[in-house]
């Protein structure tokens, strides 16, 4: 079993928290503007019973992490939840009890000399697709126990978030609320604008990158659902409104 010292941190009301974000999303979400909403609609499959987790945990030898574990048993086991919403709990033929060997970004399992593959790895649980054969994992073995993992298997890439589970799903309710929240902003934008004005009229934490293959700056903000083209002056000239809040 894996140690869950850190369980008496975590309360059932912070968890109860998430379905209540959720609920405010589906109050304001009426058109299914966030990416992968139109499949899991904000809605959440039953809660299981407590035994019938425990049950799981005792299969496959292991302890879920404290706030999952409160997750399915108070608020629901999968749908809402970050791009496509959460599975339900499963194993999908995984090895659950067998440590996950990674603590850093791995770009390719092969350089490290594992024989495993992506699609193999053992210690977590696949419970978010994200598209593109990406997806997202929770550490239920190893030294990364409770953490929540990026990944392509495909490609044997697998990335830290650093973020709890509980955390992780917090940062993507709240993010797209802030996002849904901002979307009349977008229409102040206008081309001709500096990045001076643009900050000062509708605020955010903008950042400038160089587009690829062409003679231009990306102006995005991770609070403003628009994507601007600025010159080699810094003067906008494009305002691309994103076709979804992701």
């Amino acid at each position: 079993m894996t140690n869950t010292d850190w369980r008496p941190f975590i309360t059932a009301q912070q968890i109860a928290e998430l379905g209540q974000l959720v609920n405010r999303l589906r109050a304001i979400d009426r058109t299914f503007r966030v990416f992968g909403s139109r499949q899991h609609r904000y809605s959440f499959g039953p809660v299981l019973p407590l035994a019938e987790v425990r049950a799981f945990e005792s299969n496959h030898g292991i302890d879920l992490p404290p706030d999952y574990h409160c997750f399915l048993t108070t608020v629901g086991n999968g749908g809402a939840g970050p791009y496509y919403g959460l599975a339900p709990l499963a194993d999908f033929g995984r090895d659950l009890s067998t440590a996950f060997p990674f603590s850093q970004s791995v770009e390719s399992i092969a350089e490290l000399g594992q024989r495993v593959r992506g699609y193999e790895l053992p210690g977590i649980l696949e419970f978010c697709h994200q598209g593109c054969d990406n997806y997202s994992y929770l550490v239920v073995a190893g030294a990364s126990y409770g953490t929540v993992w990026d990944g392509r298997p495909e490609d044997d890439d697998f990335r830290p978030t650093g973020l709890s589970f509980a955390a992780w799903y917090r940062h993507w309710a709240e993010r797209v609320l802030r996002l849904l929240n901002n979307e009349h902003l977008v229409p102040l934008l206008r081309i001709g604008m500096t990045e001076a004005d643009v900050n000062a009229l509708v605020g955010g934490d903008w950042k400038k990158r160089q587009a690829l293959s062409r003679a231009v700056w990306l102006f995005e903000s991770s609070d403003i659902p628009a994507q601007l083209e600025l010159d080699q002056r810094g003067i906008v000239t494009k305002v691309t409104p994103w076709s979804f809040i992701v």
